[in-house]
């Protein structure tokens, strides 16, 4: 995962560079993700549609909006990790259904 790491996971913009300094998504310096920059990292430059087609499954997982959600004060890089495990798990387990 982009921000499984620790330092990878970031609030309120995107994507950082190593100094904190917000930059573009996909940037060579980008080091640091927010859960939408982690979406539109993953799919990768040329699939503007991943956003489309995976936050309502975010949505699904939280309840509300995932990028607010991401944003909120206190909130922690394991909270992060951790609800995207589950939806992973969730996942494989309809798979395996």
């Amino acid at each position: 995962m982009l921000f499984s790491k620790s330092g990878r996971w970031t609030q309120k913009t995107c994507a950082r560079d190593r100094q904190g300094k917000p930059v573009p998504v996909f940037s060579q310096e980008a080091r640091s993700f927010d859960i939408e920059g982690a979406i539109r990292r993953a799919a990768g430059a040329e699939d503007r549609g991943a956003y489309a087609r995976f936050v309502p499954l975010i949505k699904a997982q939280l309840g509300k909006h995932p990028f607010d959600w991401n944003d909120q004060t206190g909130r922690s890089q394991k909270e992060v990790v951790r609800m995207f495990e589950d939806l992973a798990d969730e996942f494989r387990f309809k798979e395996a259904s």
